[in-house]
């Protein structure tokens, strides 16, 4: 018999923490429930869609039994959040049924048997680093944008961290674009890593729910681990080669743009509502001390709007797809950028120019 007692929100918390991770494809059964494990009044909860892992621990009132059971994910979170607020529910696990007692309430789930819950993969000992947790998220959120939604060729799929001596890299492309962050830092051990969509995804979100000043990041051949104080994260490794970036990086630009970010950002996102829907093609007007917007589309409309900038380089028009350009300016924020180029062919780098952590590329188009 598995029994405890615990608090709405001291369960809820984790429950939610760990959710993430439920198959929503409901491929397998059991990968629809969470794996509950009781130990010495501790409990124990994680979920798993075979992709990634997510486990989490409260600590709870226990009859002190040691037990392992499975329950459904989503019934399990909707039956106590429904609790009301100050509610201690009573959870008793007997015969294969879990009874969640409270009040004069009481709900009934059926389970399926533990030892059928997929183990882990847990051998992510190939590199260890303590980093602080902001750094890790901004590596992530600076460039996560840039991945593919769904391509064959699955390095896309996904962003990649690279380690080296006095470096971390993050870098994340579809083809069309492509995001680059740096961390400096020392005492790494040269690794290289490709994190599935999902998993960033999952990161990103678990990152930002937490106060933790540091975080421990471990990986091995096949897996990534991040462990903080509220939760270990698991995930697969995409097996692909990602390509060399740094030859991606346009290196003799002859033309720059100084603008401010905010205000392009500004007369971009109005230029676009007159883009085509589909391509979101926007032509950038390179002119002395000014950068001019042009839009089109179908139905022979058209926007243009001038900015005041600091020009180099002789005239220019160059078409690019102005979603990529605002998710790079959504993230740069405010300040000063530069954006680079040579030709009506070349590649656009673009540059903040209050930090030199970042770097992105977008692809010209033809308009």
């Amino acid at each position: 018999m598995f029994e405890f007692a615990i608090k709405k929100e001291d369960l809820l918390t984790p429950l939610l923490t760990v959710a993430g991770a439920v198959d929503k494809k409901q491929s397998l059964a059991i990968l629809s429930h969470f794996l509950l494990k009781l130990s010495d009044g501790l409990l124990f909860i994680t979920a798993t869609d075979l992709e990634i892992e997510i486990s989490a621990q409260v600590v709870c009132q226990s009859n002190n039994s040691a037990e392992t059971i499975t329950v459904p994910a989503k019934k399990f979170i909707d039956i106590i959040r429904s609790l009301d607020e100050n509610a201690t529910p009573n959870i008793v696990f007997d015969s294969g049924i879990l009874t969640i007692k409270q009040g004069r309430s009481s709900f009934k789930l059926t389970t399926l048997p533990a030892e059928n819950y997929p183990s882990s993969e847990d051998e992510c000992n190939d590199v260890e680093l303590t980093i602080p947790r902001l750094v890790l998220l901004q590596l992530l959120q600076s460039t996560h944008f840039a991945m593919s939604q769904q391509d064959v060729r699955v390095f896309l799929n996904g962003l990649f961290l690279e380690f080296e001596p006095n470096l971390i890299s993050a870098v994340a492309t579809d083809g069309h674009r492509m995001a680059i962050s740096r961390y400096s830092c020392s005492n790494v051990s040269h690794s290289k890593l490709l994190l599935p969509k999902k998993g960033v995804q999952e990161l990103l979100r678990l990152l930002n729910c937490i106060n933790d000043e540091h975080v421990l990041l471990a990986a091995g051949k096949s897996h990534v681990k991040l462990i903080a104080s509220q939760f270990v994260f698991l995930s697969k490794l995409i097996e692909a080669r990602f390509p060399p970036y740094n030859k991606a990086i346009p290196r003799e630009q002859d033309k720059h743009i100084i603008i401010d970010c905010a205000a392009l950002k500004r007369s971009l996102a109005r230029i676009v509502i007159l883009a085509h829907e589909k391509s979101k093609a926007v032509m950038l007007h390179l002119q002395p001390a000014q950068l001019t917007l042009i839009a089109h589309n179908n139905e022979q409309e058209e926007a243009v709007e001038s900015l005041v900038a600091e020009t180099q380089g002789d005239e220019l028009k160059i078409g690019l797809n102005a979603t990529y350009l605002l998710d790079v300016l959504t993230h740069l924020g405010e300040g000063q950028i530069r954006l680079s180029m040579s030709n009506t062919d070349s590649s656009i780098l673009i540059e903040s120019l209050q930090n030199d952590s970042y770097q992105y590329i977008i692809m010209p188009m033809k308009i």
